[in-house]
């Protein structure tokens, strides 16, 4: 079992600075003030009247030896996933439908909520349009929100967060490889080597992108097979409206509109854990994969695509987390 980041919660000794020993703090969550997220393990440093250029030299010893503790845990650093879970999947027209932005390695858990002001995008589309959801906020570990089923066919629900970094300077490299060598980022990785980076910190600025699909009666209108617009996202080529156990369906991976070859299409089911996705398939030459689905009940697809920074002198890389949720109903 993949240890959890709470698992590091608590305190260490660091080397002394300017004749101090600065006590860093490992937290998995939001410590009290301060505004971090769940799906990174941060670290802070602090100390009794220091100057800010001894806490970032404090905070760069801490992001060192974090790193090499790391190194005997393979993968704890992936960013967590991020989806998009109603209450329910299939709604009466007009019912008021709970919509819970949960992120972690156990779908569809929540380890922390996110932070409402990292939103970038919640919306709605229906046949009637799209139209901004508003109201989300945090419920306990997820950000909520509630919207309103049409009165016929499907709605497509949409979040995204705003694009960060991770803190102190990036990822220390042999981390930042293996997290790379997880996902199979094959040509990333050549491309550090290409550009002698291999030995230095990954430096990404990554945001997360989700979409559900909520149905209304036996819904079979094309919504769903029409792309939201999003930076990466993963479109069905037919409604999962309706689908069950045994069907299959084949979804089209979009990065900045054009479908994506060669890239990782995962899709798991309720129970789904630590990156462990019980389909694990790359798209073709149309940015396309076709998955089979053997149990009833909630699915996700989930896609992870990095490409070089423009013109960003904090990081060298731009990435992104995409889920598309829905329900497979029994035979």
């Amino acid at each position: 079992m993949k240890p959890s980041a709470s698992a590091f919660a608590g305190s260490v000794r660091l080397p002394l600075v300017n004749g101090n020993s600065p006590k860093v703090l490992l937290f998995p969550a939001r410590p009290t003030g301060a505004a971090l997220a769940p799906d990174v393990i941060f670290l802070y440093a602090y100390g009794q009247q220091r100057p800010n250029s001894t806490i970032r030299e404090a905070l760069m010893k801490a992001n060192r030896l974090f790193s090499l503790v790391l190194v005997a845990l393979p993968g704890l650093l992936r960013a967590h996933d991020t989806w998009l879970v109603p209450a329910s999947f299939y709604a009466s027209p007009g019912e008021q439908v709970r919509v819970r932005l949960a992120t972690s390695e156990a779908f569809p858990t929540s380890d922390g909520a996110v932070s409402p002001d990292r939103v970038v995008r919640f919306t709605l589309r229906t046949g009637s349009g799209t139209a901004q959801v508003g109201g989300y906020r945090v419920g306990g570990k997820d950000l909520i929100a509630d919207v309103v089923a049409p009165a016929a066919g499907s709605a497509i629900v949409a979040a995204e967060t705003k694009p960060r970094t991770f803190p102190g300077g990036g990822l220390e490299a042999k981390i930042f490889n293996q997290y790379l060598q997880g996902e199979q980022l094959t040509a990333v990785i050549e491309a550090r080597a290409l550009r002698d980076e291999t030995d230095k910190p990954g430096r990404e600025r990554y945001r997360k992108i989700a979409k559900a699909v909520i149905c209304v009666g036996d819904a079979t209108d094309s919504l769903p097979t029409q792309p939201e617009g999003l930076w990466l996202e993963i479109v069905p080529r037919r409604t999962p409206c309706g689908l069950r156990v045994g069907d299959a369906l084949t979804a089209t991976v979009l990065f900045e509109g054009k479908p994506l070859e060669g890239v990782h299409l995962a899709a798991g089911f309720e129970g789904t854990t630590g990156h462990k996705y019980p389909v694990w398939l790359r798209t073709d030459g149309a940015g396309q994969a076709t998955v089979r689905f053997d149990r009833p009940g909630a699915w996700f697809l989930r896609t992870l695509h990095m490409v070089p920074a423009k013109d960003d002198p904090e990081a060298d890389w731009h990435s992104a987390f995409t889920t598309l949720v829905f329900e497979v109903r029994p035979r």
